[in-house]
C-alpha cells in the first residue's frame, strides 16, 4: 500500500456516515446515547460495530439501561426508496432484537432517520431500522456491468477540505489504490468534496471537472466555512453529545459559520453569543 494513500493507523475524521464505517475497521469500544421521547437510552456498541450490524447472534438488549421505541414524529422524514448493498439485519430499534435482513440489490421504502443516531426506519413486509451505512438511495445506487468500466455506490457531501498529515496525496481515478493516479496534491491544497463512497475508506470529489478519488485519512475538513441546514429541521444541542439539551433548531437551508468540528459535532455560535452543536449529517458547505 502506497503511504501517499492510506496508512495503517486511523485518523478519525467522523464526516456524515464515513466515521461510523472507519468504526466498524477500528474495533473499539463505543457508547452512544440520545434522547427518544424524553427517555434517556445509551446503547453500548461492541468491540466491533459490525458485529451488532450483521451477526444475528448480538442483542444489544443485554447493554442497555431502559427499552425505546421511535415513533414516525421522532424521525427525520426521508420518505423514499432506497437499495441495501449489503445483508444488514433488521432490528426493532437501534442495535436491538433481530426481525430480519436486508437483501443486497433490493429496493426498500425508508420512512426517515432517526434524529442524532445514524439508523433509518424502513416499512414493508418487515418494518424496522436498519444501519444507514448499508443502505443508499435508489437514483444512486449502482450495479457495475460485467467488462464495462465500475461504478461505486457515493453518499452525496458537498464540503469544502483541505490536504494534510502528508506531503503530498495520490488524486486516483478509482476509489483504491490500485487506481491510476491522476495527480498528486500537496499539504494545505484545498479539494472541493462531493462523496463519500460507501463502505470505503475514499472520498469522491472533482478535479478539473473530472471525477476523482482521495483516500479520507489524508482530508480534512475546511474550518471556518459557511454551511446549511439539509435536514428539514435539526436540533440545535448544547454540547457536542447527542444526550445534551436542546437549545434551538435549524430549519431546512438556515446558514451558519461553523467554527469548528467535535467529533462529528458542528460548533457555531448562536445569535444571543452562546454556543451550539449540531450533527455534521445534516450540514452541507454553500458558497459564503
Amino acid at each position: 500500500m502506497n503511504s501517499n494513500d492510506c496508512r495503517n493507523k486511523k485518523i478519525y475524521f467522523r464526516w456524515r456516515i464515513n466515521t461510523m464505517n472507519k468504526r466498524i475497521m477500528a474495533g473499539i469500544m463505543t457508547g452512544v446515547m440520545f434522547s427518544v421521547a424524553g427517555q434517556t437510552v445509551a446503547f453500548a456498541m461492541p468491540g466491533d460495530i459490525k458485529e451488532a450490524v450483521m451477526e444475528s447472534g448480538y442483542n444489544a438488549y443485554d447493554h442497555t439501561n431502559s427499552y425505546a421505541n421511535y415513533s414516525d414524529s421522532d424521525l427525520i422524514s426521508i420518505q423514499g426508496y432506497y437499495v441495501a448493498t449489503a445483508q444488514a439485519m433488521i432490528r426493532q430499534s437501534p442495535f436491538g432484537e433481530i426481525y430480519g435482513s436486508v437483501t443486497p440489490g433490493q429496493e426498500y421504502y425508508v420512512v426517515g432517520e432517526c434524529a442524532d443516531c445514524m439508523w433509518y426506519k424502513i416499512s414493508g413486509d418487515v418494518s424496522g431500522y436498519v444501519y444507514a451505512a448499508y443502505l443508499v438511495p435508489k437514483s444512486d445506487y449502482f450495479v457495475p456491468a460485467i467488462n464495462t468500466e465500475q461504478t461505486w455506490n457515493v453518499r452525496d457531501l458537498n464540503m469544502k477540505m483541505t490536504v494534510t498529515n502528508t506531503s503530498a496525496v495520490h488524486v486516483r481515478r478509482a476509489p483504491s489504490v490500485t487506481g491510476e493516479i491522476i495527480t498528486a496534491l500537496s499539504e494545505g491544497e484545498e479539494v472541493h468534496v462531493t462523496g463519500n463512497v460507501l463502505n470505503t475508506e475514499w472520498y469522491e470529489c472533482k478535479y478539473n471537472g473530472e471525477t476523482a478519488y482521495i483516500c479520507d485519512d489524508y482530508l480534512t475538513p475546511e474550518l471556518p466555512q459557511t454551511m446549511a441546514c439539509t435536514a428539514k429541521k435539526l436540533n440545535v444541542r448544547a454540547a457536542a453529545d447527542g444526550n445534551s439539551p436542546v437549545i434551538g433548531t435549524l430549519n431546512h437551508g438556515d446558514k451558519e459559520r461553523i467554527s469548528a468540528d467535535e467529533n462529528g459535532w458542528l460548533r457555531f455560535s448562536l445569535p444571543d453569543g452562546r454556543i451550539g452543536y449540531v450533527s455534521d449529517e445534516y450540514m452541507a458547505v454553500v458558497d459564503q
